[in-house]
């Protein structure tokens, strides 16, 4: 519900970010020791030796259907992309969340969508070559499995956080031993969510800014391979839903009636944006109505004692520690709930005697 940089709460964020960035691609591209070549199982050279590949039979049965022009589109898009000390390659792990749609259109243009996938977006299937980007080369599987995924998580600042697209689940790292069951992996590091969808947009696979930690609910439930894109929807790297939204209960509340909805408002347009809708977020809020309601009564009841009196530090301590209620916007994602809380006590605290940013 914030960026993810203002809740890392660093001057040098982006910065940071771009450096855990590059740590990935180094992490992706391991070199033989006390030699300068890379190992056979990094990207590059993984895209170089299907580079060649895509010239042979077998490759063109295998993931080209048999068709010498697709083949040739596919060894077109390998060549690009190792061009320049593979620059291009290195482009899809590094950049930023603005910079996907010009990364996109240039791969689009040396491959088609359906080399990719068949069927719709959001009720799509993966060809053998897409499989081939999202399973072999930008390998997903490997790098959810591997210590360096929970390591870099936890760099980013969710060992102890929650989903920065709901903030309504706590988000939770699982240890993973010799003996953990498959199961027990797959979950291992949060669900990971691929904001452009990884059966869409193979080649974002393992793309930093592309991998979002989230709840099972935003990931599975309901985004699943759903289109997203920073035009329709609001990316955690890129963009806040603060910025955009914000809570309220309806103003008889204020008055003592029980909250009956939870309203989520536009307050700054973002045109085209489709990020309450599709993560059905209206529907999942009206769930914490007990919650908004304990937060409320004990608002009402309390204030009017509390402020200005020798009670006053012990009445904002129980909003702020007792309540979970974020005093500072870049809090937001410690606190489950925590910007609904924050909106609903700056609606009722029109004075802003608490100080609330």
């Amino acid at each position: 519900m914030i960026r993810i940089q203002e809740h890392l709460n660093r001057v040098d964020a982006d910065p940071y970010l771009d450096s855990l960035a590059e740590e990935l691609w180094n992490e992706l591209n391991p070199k033989v020791k006390s030699a300068k070549k890379y190992k056979a199982a990094s990207l590059i050279e993984k895209c170089r030796k299907y580079a060649t590949n895509s010239s042979t039979p077998n490759y063109r049965i295998e993931y080209a259907n048999n068709d010498a022009a697709t083949a040739a589109r596919h060894k077109i898009f390998f060549d690009f992309l190792i061009a320049n000390s593979a620059t291009e390659l290195k482009k899809l792990i590094v950049s930023r969340p603005n910079q996907f749609a010009t990364l996109k259109t240039n791969i689009l243009q040396r491959i088609n969508q359906d080399d990719l996938f068949t069927g719709t977006p959001g009720n799509c299937s993966q060809t053998a070559f897409g499989k081939l980007l999202s399973e072999k080369i930008f390998d997903y599987t490997d790098f959810r499995s591997s210590n360096f995924c929970k390591k870099l998580f936890v760099k980013i600042g969710f060992e102890n956080a929650t989903c920065p697209y709901c903030n309504n689940r706590k988000l939770d790292i699982v240890t993973i031993r010799s003996n953990s069951s498959p199961a027990t992996i797959l979950r291992a590091y949060y669900d990971i969510d691929h904001f452009y969808p990884k059966s869409l947009n193979p080649f974002f696979a393992v793309s930093f800014f592309n991998l979002i930690p989230s709840c099972h609910d935003c990931n599975s439930a309901e985004k699943r391979s759903m289109p997203f894109s920073i035009e329709t929807h609001i990316h955690p790297y890129y963009e806040a839903f603060e910025d955009f939204y914000e809570f309220e209960v309806p103003s008889k509340c204020l008055l003592g009636y029980l909250v009956d909805d939870i309203i989520i408002k536009s307050k700054n347009k973002k045109p085209n944006d489709k990020t309450v809708d599709d993560l059905k977020l209206k529907d999942r809020y009206q769930n914490n109505l007990n919650e908004a309601n304990k937060l409320l009564t004990f608002f009402l009841n309390n204030w009017k004692k509390g402020m200005g009196t020798e009670y006053e530090s012990l009445f904002t301590d129980a909003i702020f520690n007792l309540k979970e209620v974020p005093k500072e916007k870049k809090a937001i994602l410690k606190s489950l709930q925590g910007k609904m809380n924050r909106d609903i006590l700056k609606q009722i605290d029109v004075n802003n005697a608490l100080g609330i940013d």
